[in-house]
């Protein structure tokens, strides 16, 4: 199957939404959204055009073509048995766009500490690789007692280049095998979870990402008018984070017996304070599903001010760590300096 960009797919969405409320039929809007794509592209329409017309509905026709999510398949297939798809596209292509929002934000949040962290790692090993082996010479020609951080600073430049090959083949050695255990065996995978949440304020970015993806996608199938059990079962199953999922697949028996979903919400930890009140609202008044989207907004909006946060923390952090590293190099140059100086004074 061909992977779509979440670009593509929302503009998919939005076109086939765009001419079915206009008045076309199904057929007619989906061959019609062709001439925006590419090739490629336009093959996987063809064959859901192709799959349309031998009478599958859209939501069967789109499995193999466009890498759609379980979710946003069911919310498209209880759009059709309702005779709403339009609004089922709209919900659909809103999940799509929230969730790369919230990725674009997370990378540009991050992308000026990285900058940072990278010039850092660059400037330390050209003074440590340039400036200090010129200066290594005359400070053991003074035949003074050097300090400490001198002494270091020589140490980690006389050897900075094994120290790289050894960081090298370590990474060589880990990464893959890393990459190997979290995709073998699932006790590693949730260990590497469990720890994501451990880290401040990180934790709590990753665990609301995924509770808006959430209550996102759970609210749009309600709307969409499906069951809230069948919409659960649909929904949890795609959470990234495996201890939540964990979670609510517990609760799915609960669930069915009739405990109401605000319960088994409030008794998650660290549940966000306004969660459960608004779930609950919302299973009052009988608009659950626009109570969990609603839920998800804040959720989003919450995420946007953490990231903030978190790059007005790491920024200053960062800085220091420039300086400590430049300022302990320069201090390791000039003590030796001082005190022959001091010596020769006297």
């Amino acid at each position: 199957m061909m992977k779509w960009s979440r670009r593509n797919k929302s503009l998919l969405l939005e076109n086939w939404e765009m001419y079915i409320s206009a008045g076309m039929t199904l057929h007619e809007a989906v061959q019609t959204s062709g001439t925006a794509f590419s090739k490629k592209e336009n093959v996987c329409i063809r064959k859901i055009i192709d799959s349309i017309e031998r009478g599958q509905n859209l939501s069967s026709a789109l499995v193999g073509n466009v890498n759609f999510s379980p979710v946003l398949l069911s919310l498209i297939e209880h759009g059709e048995s309702s005779g709403n798809l339009p609004r089922a596209l709209n919900l659909a292509r809103n999940i799509i766009e929230r969730e790369d929002a919230l990725i674009k934000s997370c990378m540009s949040a991050l992308a000026y500490p990285i900058i940072i962290g990278v010039f850092a790692c660059l400037l330390t090993i050209g003074l440590m690789r340039g400036v200090m082996p010129q200066i290594t010479p005359l400070l053991k020609s003074l035949h003074v007692d050097l300090p400490l951080i001198t002494k270091i600073s020589m140490y980690v430049s006389d050897n900075i280049v094994i120290f790289g090959l050894y960081i090298l083949l370590a990474l060589i050695g880990l990464l893959p095998a890393s990459v190997y255990l979290y995709k073998k065996y699932f006790k590693f995978k949730l260990i590497c979870h469990k720890s994501i949440l451990l880290i401040p304020i990180v934790g709590k970015l990753v665990y609301q990402y995924n509770l808006s993806i959430l209550g996102r996608s759970l609210g749009g199938l309600i709307v969409s008018g499906a069951s809230l059990t069948s919409s659960y079962k649909n929904v949890y199953q795609k959470l990234f984070l495996i201890p939540m999922k964990l979670y609510f697949e517990g609760q799915l028996q609960d669930l069915t017996r009739g405990v109401s979903l605000s319960t088994i919400f409030a008794n998650m930890r660290n549940m966000p304070t306004f969660v459960v009140p608004l779930i609950k609202a919302g299973q009052v008044s009988g608009t659950l599903g626009q109570s969990l989207i609603r839920t998800s907004d804040i959720l989003d909006k919450d995420i946007e001010n953490i990231l903030k946060r978190l790059t007005a923390l790491i920024e200053p952090i960062m800085m220091i760590g420039i300086g400590i590293v430049v300022g302990g190099i320069a201090l390791s140059i000039m003590l030796p300096i001082y005190d022959v100086s001091k010596t020769l004074q006297h």
